[in-house]
């Protein structure tokens, strides 16, 4: 059986002649007391960090908030939200339409 996991820092690996791997790569080996000793260095991702195949998000999606107001309303707190025009509105929904409206001409 093998095992092949994330590579988390860069490394050349002296048992396959020399060849680099760079974080992000994926490491196989057959020998899991190798795998294992790469993981304790720290070289590559333990399976239990590793989502399971295809749940992974997208690079786009990483990094993104669902809950987030856009960019152009700056949150004041308390629910209250300011527009891109000065104009205080409370609650996020009525901050998005108002943002709509504002960015749409109405």
């Amino acid at each position: 059986m093998e095992n092949k996991l994330k590579v988390v820092a860069p490394f050349r690996d002296k048992l396959d002649s020399e060849k680099e791997y760079s974080v992000g790569d994926f490491y196989e080996h057959e020998n899991a007391d190798r795998v294992a000793f790469l993981v304790e260095r720290g070289f590559l991702e333990e399976k239990s960090k590793q989502p399971p195949h295809g749940e992974g998000k997208s690079e786009g999606e990483k990094d993104q908030k669902t809950d987030d107001p856009p960019d152009e309303l700056k949150e004041l707190g308390s629910g209250w939200y300011e527009l891109p025009n000065g104009e205080k509105v409370q609650g996020k929904d009525k901050a998005m339409e108002a943002l709509a409206a504002i960015e749409g001409g109405e």
